[in-house]
């Protein structure tokens, strides 16, 4: 398997956008080539409920769109990490926009906590937190939203790497998801060599980088 740092993938990412594939295409890329692997790995579930936790980056983003393409023969939810003031990036917005109708927004860990039974009930929870540009140490509300996901009995995906683990080292923080399978964009993470613990089973996806 290639893996690349962080650096590597903004510039691949920098390269394509140079090409005309910009930072919107490259997230509707992602969510639908997630939202398959969801489809084909998890088939046998198919009308079973989904929950997505996104934060307010383009990781958040990404998984908007796959909200967006399961919702039909899913019953799906997302939870939004802050409300949608906190979105960073108009791609992300904007994505927001096309779903807002499943989004609940939470704006800390108690209020979190008030959806516990969404996590709860999940066949399926996808972690679409924290990506490649995560340092340090997990905050809240997403430390408590991390506890609660590796908590639930759902299977877990995370979106391209496991929201908690650093990206060009590989240490976990405090609190990292354990996934049973992480669908990496375009390439694995440098991060990800040797973490199966937390990444799970690594399915590459396409994005239409070259």
């Amino acid at each position: 398997m290639e893996y690349l740092t962080p650096d590597e993938m903004k510039a691949a990412e920098a390269a394509a956008g140079s090409r005309g594939l910009g930072t919107e295409r490259l997230m509707e890329n992602a969510g639908r080539a997630i939202a398959g692997a969801i489809d084909d790995r998890y088939a046998q579930l198919r009308g079973g409920r989904i929950l997505v936790v996104c934060g307010t980056g383009n990781k958040g983003g990404d998984g908007m769109v796959v909200a967006r393409y399961l919702r039909d023969g899913w019953s799906v939810l997302v939870i939004l990490l802050g409300g949608p003031t906190l979105i960073k990036t108009k791609e992300a917005l904007r994505n927001w926009t096309r779903i807002e109708d499943l989004v609940i927004s939470v704006k800390d860990a108690e209020d979190l906590k008030a959806h516990k039974r969404y996590f709860q009930r999940a066949d399926i929870i996808v972690d679409a937190m924290l990506g490649t540009g995560m340092h340090g140490e997990v905050r809240e509300p997403l430390a408590t939203a991390v506890q609660m996901v590796n908590a639930a009995r759902a299977a877990k995906v995370s979106v391209d790497i496991p929201s908690g683990l650093d990206p060009l080292t590989g240490e976990p923080s405090a609190q990292v998801v354990r996934a049973d399978i992480t669908v990496t964009l375009h390439r694995a993470k440098l991060g990800m060599r040797g973490r199966d613990e937390y990444t799970g089973e690594v399915v590459v996806a396409d994005i239409g980088i070259d």
